[in-house]
């Protein structure tokens, strides 16, 4: 065995149970965090709020293994996921289409520009009525609301991120001979993927607050569908099922689009901001 693998080893010996240590130490926090949270829920049931309006942790976790055990939730959790990873991806793709073209074209940005800053304040709930008039109680209806979430914030970063590349990059490709898509490829698209991917992640976050307002359209099945119905019968406990469902939805989304990410910037070379 060489010194220089005698190195190595003496060094993962020391450096991994510090990583292991460190590791350890988060999931403490994470789980201390949540203990205190159940506890101060508990604490909020039984003393200060009155039960009916704020169930216990355990009747709102007796619920939602019902409505699992049940296969409601299933058929729901199906239901809204479909509607919004179309509406997401529908929106990903016209949000880097139209930011591309107004980071590159500036007679495209002065077109655009007032247009959106216009509608970039209107909530999915405040283009409710105007989506029943426009599109009825169909499917798409919901897609359009979670597509239209999705495109605000994509297009903003992915323009942030073609306009935020320095000018000298550019001028040096010209001079090297590259042609306008040689440089679009090359130098402007890579300089704008973190912004792109950073939105992306903000937008995915942001469609799972749209699915509730989607689903107020008539429809028939989902979780925020399972939410408006719970209120209307004031069945508190499943409100809350529904809530924690979506937050753990959204959780488990954006761990596989971090780690999907990590990996295709590992893969590819990828330069992007630690989302």
């Amino acid at each position: 065995m060489t010194g220089s693998e005698v190195e190595r080893i003496q060094k993962g010996r020391t450096t991994f149970p510090l990583l292991r240590s460190l590791v350890s130490a988060r999931v403490l926090r994470v789980s201390g965090a949540f203990l205190l949270l159940l506890v101060i829920w508990q604490f909020l049931h039984s003393f200060v709020i009155n039960p009916f309006l704020l169930p216990s942790p355990g009747t709102v976790a007796s619920t939602l293994w019902k409505l699992l055990e049940s296969g409601e939730l299933l058929s729901d959790i199906a239901a809204s996921m479909r509607r919004i990873l179309i509406g997401y991806f529908m929106g990903c793709f016209i949000g880097i289409v139209l930011g591309l073209l107004m980071g590159r074209f500036l007679w495209i940005n002065d077109v655009l520009s007032a247009p959106l800053e216009l509608i970039r304040p209107l909530s999915p709930v405040a283009m409710l009525p105007l989506v029943l008039i426009w599109f009825g109680i169909e499917e798409f209806a919901k897609y359009f609301l979670v597509a239209y979430t999705a495109t605000i914030v994509v297009l903003i970063n992915t323009v942030a991120g073609v306009t935020s590349m320095p000018v000298i990059r550019e001028r040096a490709a010209a001079c090297l001979g590259a042609s306008h898509l040689q440089t679009f490829l090359h130098i402007v698209l890579p300089s704008a993927i973190p912004y792109i991917v950073t939105g992306m992640r903000a937008a995915l976050g942001l469609s799972f607050m749209a699915i509730v307002a989607a689903e107020l359209i008539a429809a028939e099945s989902g979780v925020g569908y399972l939410i408006m119905q719970s209120r209307m019968l004031l069945q508190v406990d499943q409100i809350f099922a529904g809530l924690i469902t979506l937050s753990i939805l959204g959780l488990l989304s954006d761990l596989i689009f971090r780690v999907t990410l990590a990996r295709l910037a590992r893969r590819y070379q990828l330069e992007v901001f630690n989302v």
